[in-house]
């Protein structure tokens, strides 16, 4: 058959096309094709696969099936990477966490019946409402002993706690410290889930802080604990509060969120040691702004060791008044030296009578801190517990001389 011009042109082309696109596939099946990544697929490698070689980024296989697909693996290292440092810190101390749901005797006045009372036609007597309070804890030993704060159980009739596995024991209370707004009560068990206390208090400012807690009670079906997560803010917080008011000195400071119903969780450390107790925020709304306050872990431990040993915290007081030097008592005394405070009474048989100072003695220094205000003597008061020595600097008479007072349990 003879050809056209139109139909020989068709042929060539077509020989040509087929010629081109062996080439093409021959070079394409020796390159490396990693370029594809940048459109969305997984890079391939196309290796030499003759006898005695294998890929040197896998291992060999020793069960004679294929190697497993090295992106399911990918999968796996990714799902290990999202169980990071706070997971697992959280994963040791939650089951740990408590909600603790109080029944509080609150003092009321009627004014019904005080009127009452004041015609005669009823004795007079103390009315009270029972009201419940929601609060977190967290137990730090397998017999049970929680750890939560004061103010969480004050005036308590009744104290349950809640697992986070939903278990529920009436909880006995222990001791308190109003002082350092912390409480320990005792529920009934063994081998209870329970956190590890922070052996030290050497808190790096930056570092993450894990809050735990049960915020919402009885408001909840669901009994386990809710996790935020922030940084450590600040330490060694002083808090002064209003007149009456508790103050709260050395805090930790926190923007991992403490809301209402969190007071008594532990402060986390991503480590999962406890290193903190959460006690209050500071906020305008009622919810959390990011500045949340912890008791450090060493009051904690000295008080968990104090009852461990004596039954209970034991109280103390120094036994003495003091007066801050004033510039009209600094000439009236004939002083040269304004800092310090001249003690005004001292209470015989007191841990500062047997120290020997006495009334009109000019205290200068207290375990080595300078008396320049009233707080420094505050906050030496507030750190200190039965046992310790507190060497001072006094003057008596122009005269200047050394002591230590050794604190001793208040009777």
């Amino acid at each position: 058959m003879r050809l056209t011009g139109s139909r020989l042109g068709v042929l060539l082309g077509l020989l040509v096309g087929v010629a081109l696109g062996g080439i093409l596939l021959t070079l394409r099946w020796g390159m490396d094709l990693e370029d594809i990544w940048a459109r969305g697929s997984r890079p391939i490698r196309v290796l030499d696969r003759s006898p005695g070689t294998q890929d040197p980024a896998r291992p060999a296989s020793t069960s004679g099936l294929l190697d497993p697909d090295p992106y399911l693996a990918d999968e796996e290292d990714l799902y290990r990477q999202r169980s990071n440092a706070i997971v697992r810190a959280t994963r040791q101390v939650a089951p740990a966490v408590v909600s603790i749901n109080v029944v509080q005797q609150q003092a009321v006045r009627d004014p019904g019946m005080d009127l009452m009372e004041r015609l005669g036609f009823i004795p007079g007597r103390q009315y009270y409402r029972s009201i419940r309070n929601i609060g977190s804890g967290v137990i730090v030993s397998a017999d049970g002993l929680v750890v939560t704060n004061y103010h969480v159980i004050a005036d308590a009739v009744q104290v349950i706690v809640t697992l986070s596995d939903g278990s529920q024991y009436q909880a006995r209370l222990v001791d308190t410290v109003e002082r350092y707004d912390l409480a320990i009560v005792q529920i009934q068990g063994h081998d209870l889930p329970h956190a590890r206390l922070a052996a030290n208090d050497d808190l790096q400012i930056g570092e993450w802080a894990i809050a735990i807690g049960s915020p919402f009670g009885y408001l909840l079906a669901d009994t386990q604990p809710t996790v935020t997560v922030g940084v450590i803010s600040a330490v060694n917080r002083d808090i002064r509060r209003s007149e009456g008011d508790r103050d709260y000195l050395g805090m930790i400071q926190t923007d991992a969120a403490i809301n209402p119903g969190n007071s008594g969780g532990p402060l986390v450390n991503t480590a999962g040691e406890v290193v903190g107790i959460n006690t209050f925020i500071f906020s305008g709304t009622g919810g959390s702004v990011g500045i949340g306050f912890a008791v450090p872990v060493a009051r904690v431990r000295t008080v968990i060791e104090e009852v461990r040993q004596y039954g209970h915290y034991r109280e103390f007081y120094l036994g003495f008044t003091l007066h801050k030097l004033s510039p009209g008592l600094v000439q009236s005394l004939g002083l040269d030296d304004p800092l310090g405070f001249v003690v005004t009474r001292v209470w015989n048989g007191s841990a500062a009578w047997k120290a020997g100072i006495r009334p009109e003695d000019i205290l200068r220094e207290i375990n080595g801190q300078p008396l320049d205000s009233a707080d420094t003597i505050t906050r030496l008061v507030y750190e200190a517990n039965v046992g310790d020595q507190l060497p001072f600097k006094a003057e008596r008479g122009g005269r200047v001389w050394y002591g230590e007072i050794v604190i001793e349990e208040a009777r």
